[in-house]
Formats: C-alpha cells, sequence, structure tokens
C-alpha cells in the first residue's frame, strides 16, 4: 500500500500532498496519545491510526522520535495560540485569561501536556520560545499599561509559569486516593495570587 493512500483520504491511484500526510499523522499521534496514553505512541499505532503504512512515519519525520518532537511542537503552537488570543482591555484581565486557557489546554489534554514538559522530548526550540514569549507579551503589556510591576518581563514571565504549571501538574497528576477534589477553585486562588504578586505597587 503506498504510504501516502490513506483509507478514505485520498483517491486510489492518486498521492496525498505531502504536507497532509504530515498533517494526518500528527493528527492521529493526538489521537493515540489521548486514548492511549505516551506508552500507545508506536509507529505502528499512529501510522495504523492515520491509514498510512508505517514507513511513512520514517518519510515524514525520520522516526519515532521526529515524530514526538513534532507532536510536542504541535502542542505549543497550539499553547501559544491559546495565550495570544486573550484580548482582554484590562492588563490583569488579560492575565487572567491567559492563567484560564493554560489550565483548559492542560486538563484537556494532560497526556499531551506530561509531554510537552517532560525531559524525553524536545519541541522545535523556536516554537517552544514562541509560547513563552506570548506570555512575556501579556506581561509587557501590563506594564506598559502600568498595571504590572516595572522589572524584568522575562524573569517575571517565568515566575507566573512556575506557578500555573505547578498548580496544574498538581492537579493532573493527583492519584486516585485524592482528597482535595477542589483543584478548580484552588487554581483560581492561585491565579488571584499572581495577580496579586505582579501588580504594580501604588
Amino acid at each position: 500500500m503506498d504510504e501516502q493512500q490513506s483509507s478514505g483520504q485520498v483517491e486510489r491511484g492518486k498521492r496525498a500532498p505531502a504536507g497532509s500526510v504530515r498533517g494526518a499523522l500528527i493528527e492521529a499521534a493526538h489521537r493515540v496519545l489521548r486514548r492511549e496514553g505516551a506508552a500507545g505512541l508506536t509507529v505502528r499505532a499512529v501510522a495504523t491510526e492515520a491509514g498510512v503504512a508505517p514507513m511513512g512515519v520514517y518519510n515524514h519525520f525520520d522516526g519515532k522520535g521526529g515524530l514526538l518532537s513534532a507532536l510536542v511542537t504541535d502542542g505549543f503552537a497550539h499553547l501559544r495560540e491559546a495565550i495570544a488570543s486573550a484580548d482582554d482591555t484590562d492588563p490583569l484581565d488579560r492575565l487572567h485569561t491567559t492563567g484560564v486557557r493554560y489550565r483548559e489546554l492542560a486538563v484537556d489534554s494532560p497526556n499531551l501536556y506530561r509531554l510537552m514538559f517532560g525531559s524525553d522530548v524536545a519541541p522545535d526550540p523556536e516554537v517552544g520560545a514562541a509560547a513563552l514569549g506570548a506570555l512575556t507579551d501579556v506581561v509587557v503589556f501590563g506594564q506598559r499599561a502600568g498595571a504590572i510591576r516595572d522589572v524584568d518581563p522575562f524573569e517575571l514571565t517565568v515566575a507566573i509559569w512556575s506557578a500555573v504549571h505547578g498548580a496544574v501538574s498538581l492537579e493532573i497528576d493527583a492519584p486516585a486516593h485524592d482528597t482535595v477534589q477542589q483543584w478548580s477553585r484552588i487554581y483560581e486562588q492561585t491565579l488571584d495570587m499572581i495577580s496579586r504578586g505582579v501588580a504594580a505597587v501604588g
């Protein structure tokens, strides 16, 4: 079977554009990851999900490692889009909205989130930096409006990210016997703490 003749996607005897096959494999990897976790992300499982031959993964990603890198890169691209789409006119409201959207991504796709911030898979450096840069833009927006403390914006960005990352990581990795339960309320308290902590004084 031709690797680019995915079932139901192209007419028999015709090749799908390389970009569409690559995209189909990434989307298939998202579905497998959501359904089976990182352990289920095999070349064969993703290829089967996408309806292509396993060789397609090697042709488009140079194997499993390249596929995983593309997958987490896609995750960071979605994270950047979520952060950048916050358009509240009030700077602290905008910061709060980015925090809400950050948690939504993590809670909706916990397996992807773990893979994105694990030590085994690296995203495209520019895409990863752009996600953090989108949060820095929110900080700078607040500083220019006089609502956020006038300190190094990148350092403040990392401090904010450390807080939200810690909160959502505790939530998605809570053990089965977890007794906290009210994670959404705790996260709101975390965002409130961040807003008060970064707000300009006086």
